[in-house]
């Protein structure tokens, strides 16, 4: 072991690492249905050391990682280039926003039939796994932890001048997405699981957006002592769905996605994701971790000016102002929580209404002019 002073490099001051022998890891990629989702969620991770699973709602499956590590001399030289992080051609990845952005202003049968693409290509390529760094030939994919850990090839592509590009380049009016991420302890998560499989009964094509981007990523995170570390082991949930270019226009069935974060946030105690997430998410989140006073009076003790700190991170860390911003629409961009029929777009038909299972919640929810009551405040 090593010990590296970090100085004022951050709020730590000293970090030790240590280096443990080389090893290999098997993956192996499991569909089944979502019947028994929540109690798997509770199990899986201590099954396989490295496992995970991606819920597809709409499509009530579960690809389950069955991922554990091996000896360094199990044969195998496999290589993980998720196909998400490739590069492509650029033009290709203009056509297919332009696509994207015609289907969601069309109706939920083209919206789901959509969303199917991706969860079956996918498996048919192994979701970007070789057996050596060329080829598939059948799992298990075994290979060298780093090489199986991480993946993300664009980053390697090289300058061609635009002619292809990383889905994510700025400079590309490509996809656009929201990506939000949350975890909640171990022991809540098979009953937080279960109430999102009820809000997905009552209309199951509501969360095609999910499946579009190859559903909810489920993975596990370890207990920490940390002070801004998990207290007991808790399981992560990720979120991608659509995003429009345009500000202050509503998504297909937001109000779903929406109770779902905010069911998590504040009937299960989630914590947001510090990287990602929208504003309201991070609204009360620092005074969910039992050291949070701890955490701020070392970072007083070593960035007493600040140097590190932003407007941002002052409002999210409770230090000063609220990462809310509260004006018209800004329920739509997730900027707040609707507390008033104006945070919402009404003049599209959108109004700010209870969750429909956890009526705890407030969204903005798509009204016929049948059932708009007019209350402007709730």
């Amino acid at each position: 072991a090593a010990k590296v002073s970090l100085g004022v490099l951050g709020v730590v001051s000293q970090v030790t690492l240590q280096l443990q022998p080389m090893f290999k890891r098997s993956v192996t990629f499991l569909e089944r249905d979502d019947s028994d989702l929540a109690a798997q969620v509770a199990v899986w991770g201590h099954l396989h050391e490295f496992g995970d699973m991606t819920w597809l709602p709409r499509q009530g499956k579960v690809i389950y990682r069955q991922d554990d590590r091996v000896d360094v001399s199990s044969p195998g030289d496999g290589l993980n280039d998720y196909l998400g992080f490739r590069s492509f051609p650029t033009l290709g990845l203009i056509v297919a926003r332009v696509a994207e952005e015609h289907v969601e202003e069309s109706n939920d049968m083209a919206r789901c039939l959509a969303a199917g693409v991706l969860p079956a290509s996918f498996p048919m390529q192994a979701y970007g796994f070789t057996n050596d760094g060329s080829s598939f030939t059948g799992y298990p994919v075994v290979g060298y932890q780093h090489r199986i850990q991480a993946s993300g090839s664009c980053i390697d592509a090289k300058d061609n001048l635009l002619r292809s590009s990383c889905p994510w380049d700025p400079r590309v009016r490509s996809l656009f997405f929201y990506n939000t991420g949350f975890s909640v302890a171990l022991s809540k998560a098979p009953a937080l699981v279960a109430d999102m499989q009820r809000l997905r009964d009552l209309n199951p094509r509501a969360l095609c957006s999910l499946d579009a981007k190859m559903g909810v990523l489920i993975r596990y995170v370890g207990a920490s002592s940390a002070y801004l570390g998990k207290t007991e082991d808790s399981v992560n949930f990720d979120f991608t769905y659509y995003r429009s270019y345009t500000q202050g226009r509503p998504r297909a069935h937001s109000d779903v996605i929406d109770e779902l974060e905010q069911m998590a946030l504040r009937k299960y105690g989630a914590v947001p994701q510090w990287g990602k997430n929208r504003n309201f998410a991070f609204d009360g989140a620092i005074a969910k971790y039992a050291k949070s006073g701890e955490f701020l009076k070392v970072k007083e003790r070593y960035d007493p000016d600040g140097v590190f700190s932003s407007e941002w991170s002052d409002r999210v860390l409770g230090i000063d102002g609220s990462p809310n911003i509260v004006h018209k629409g800004c329920a739509i961009e997730g900027l707040c929580i609707c507390s008033h029929d104006s945070h919402c777009a009404p003049e599209q038909g959108y109004y700010c209404r209870p969750g429909k299972m956890y009526a705890e919640a407030r969204v903005c929810s798509f009204q016929p002019t049948s059932h708009r009551d007019h209350n402007d405040e709730i």
